[in-house]
């Protein structure tokens, strides 16, 4: 089994500040319809999220934004090739935040075998952290070693 690990802190006035600057672009650039439901932005009978911010969903799309860049991190990748939509945070019926690679994301890792991801979010103040854990067992339909992972 393999172990890769990626931590990221952010600033939530940051985003609150690309929110405010780029509005719905910067929404949907970054997270998908799904995560703009689960932080309650996703609102049919609005077109825009210009005033319509509430702290409580700031602080839950810094999150995840936390996590999408903890994540790219224990790719080992950076955001190199790979879409902000390609790497989904949501969270299970109990609350607990998973990860849903697609695209680009999903290919990379999909080189290292099976693998299993685990996140950790957590909020202070202005600011919130994320880390995230890849547990991979290689196939052996797949032997490439994880530094050959960024010559894809």
């Amino acid at each position: 089994m393999n172990i890769y690990l990626g931590t990221d802190i952010v600033y939530i006035p940051r985003i609150q500040a690309a929110l405010d600057r780029f509005g719905d672009r910067f929404l949907e650039k970054v997270y998908t319809p799904a995560e703009q439901r689960d932080c309650g932005q996703l609102n049919y009978q609005h077109s825009s999220i210009k005033g319509k911010m509430s702290r409580v969903s700031c602080n839950q799309l810094a999150g995840r934004w936390a996590a999408k860049e903890a994540v790219v991190k224990a790719l080992g990748t950076g955001w190199r090739g790979i879409r902000y939509a390609d790497v989904e945070v949501q969270r299970d019926s109990r609350g607990v935040p998973n990860v849903q690679l697609h695209g680009t994301a999903a290919a990379q890792a999909s080189v290292w075998g099976n693998c299993q991801w685990q996140l950790s979010l957590s909020h202070d103040g202005d600011y919130c952290m994320a880390t995230a854990i890849a547990l991979c067992t290689p196939s052996e339909n797949n032997p490439v070693p994880p530094e050959e992972l960024t010559k894809i």
